[in-house]
């Protein structure tokens, strides 16, 4: 017969089996919660900012395009057109003394030039640069009582420009400027040709260059040494290259 367990083992056992059944009595309401992740609501709310979010930054990044694209066309238009502007001075710079003959068959320089342009040879036009042309520089009413800044060319190739009245077949154009508010040309040279040799052979005279709003070649038989074009911002000065007096004191000699 067994003997009946002890008292002492009987309070052993009991709290052997409380201890196993400790971990059942911890699994509390918010243990479960823990372990279980997001609710429906929770995820729904996160999904509300997350939108809200991109709609922030998509919204920020289609104004800064914007805006970068603007600065950009803005630039590319600015360097376009400082490329036109010095093409045209170059253009300008590199006018030849180019003879040729009036209505009366009097020998002078193709050169005119009026308050609203001018018109000259020179050895570096801008759509045939291994040729001579013909280029023309005006204005050209735009709106509101502006202007823009027009340049033309004529080709020499196989023109041969004997006569200041030759028709001449201008195949290029280009706007340089646009919409300008002032836009006018003036011209520093000499009175004449004798004037410009007296000067030459004898300083004392006195006799010196003058600023004009017209100057024509023909008559004066002279380029002027300077143009300026009256812009807005300033006068912007072209200089025209000194090389001519040897030819001008043939010039002479040959009437």
């Amino acid at each position: 017969m067994n003997a009946l367990p002890s008292a002492r083992t009987s309070s052993a056992r009991r709290a052997s089996y409380r201890g196993l059944q400790r971990p059942a009595r911890d699994r509390s309401p918010h243990a479960y919660r823990a372990c279980g992740g997001f609710t429906l609501v929770e995820l729904l709310i996160a999904m509300a900012i997350f939108g809200m979010v991109m709609g922030i930054a998509s919204y920020g990044y289609a104004l800064y395009t914007r805006h970068w694209a603007g600065q950009l066309g803005a630039f590319e238009r600015a360097q376009a057109q400082q490329q036109r502007v010095d093409l045209l001075m170059r253009a300008l710079e590199s006018a030849l003394p180019y003879m040729v003959r009036d209505a009366d068959d009097r020998p002078g320089f193709y050169f005119l030039g009026r308050e609203e342009g001018l018109t000259l040879v020179t050895s570096s036009p801008v759509f045939a640069p291994e040729e001579i042309a013909v280029i023309r520089v005006f204005r050209e009413p735009a709106n509101d009582g502006r202007w823009n800044l027009v340049y033309e060319e004529a080709p020499l190739t196989g023109v041969l420009l004997r006569r200041a009245d030759q028709t001449l077949p201008f195949r290029h154009r280009m706007i340089v400027l646009r919409d300008l508010a002032r836009l006018e040309f003036a011209y520093f040279g000499w009175e004449s040709l004798e004037q410009r040799l007296a000067a030459a052979d004898s300083p004392e005279t006195g006799i010196t260059a003058r600023w004009y709003p017209a100057y024509d070649g023909l008559r004066q038989r002279l380029h002027p040494e300077r143009v300026a074009m009256k812009l807005p911002g300033g006068d912007a000065m072209i200089f025209i290259p000194e090389r001519i007096d040897q030819a001008l004191r043939t010039f002479a000699g040959a009437e």
